[in-house]
């Protein structure tokens, strides 16, 4: 576990260096490590989840980066981690968004609103607000802004 954690980790400095060809093989190498063992922490799988769907948002892939969040987002619901929730309730409210499913977009988004309520994170509270602006004012949201 402790080798998958320090992958990921990798993976997250690569992403943050602008080195994204080099930070997809770390996230999906720790993916792997994570999915193989039996007795996983499920908020460490999420939040190794969360950073390669942040990727693929990024790189254009909205289908792969849906599922990723979907998964993520039932994980952080499993482990009542509200700021993970809302995180990835308005990460998949953007993406219908962007897919024009307003409806769809309008349900995650509320259960991003309600989740945001339950933390005190102030980084998660200001998320949530520029989501709502961009779906609000109906913004043209592309897969990297996701």
């Amino acid at each position: 576990m402790r080798l998958a954690h320090k992958v990921r980790h990798l993976g997250d400095a690569y992403y943050y260096a602008g080195q994204l060809s080099l930070a997809e093989p770390c996230y999906v190498e720790a993916l792997s490590i994570y999915r193989t063992q039996e007795h996983k922490p499920p908020l460490d799988l999420a939040n190794a989840i969360r950073s390669f769907a942040v990727l693929k948002a990024e790189l254009g892939a909205a289908d792969e980066a849906r599922h990723l969040w979907e998964e993520a987002h039932d994980l952080y619901v499993a482990v009542e981690v509200s700021a993970g929730v809302a995180e990835s309730a308005a990460r998949l409210a953007l993406l219908a968004r962007h897919e024009g499913d307003i409806e769809r977009s309008r349900k995650w988004f509320d259960k991003a609103l309600v989740a945001a309520g339950d933390t005190d994170d102030r980084e998660t509270q200001e998320y949530i607000r520029e989501v709502k602006a961009q779906i609000d004012n109906h913004v043209e949201i592309s897969p990297m802004e996701v």
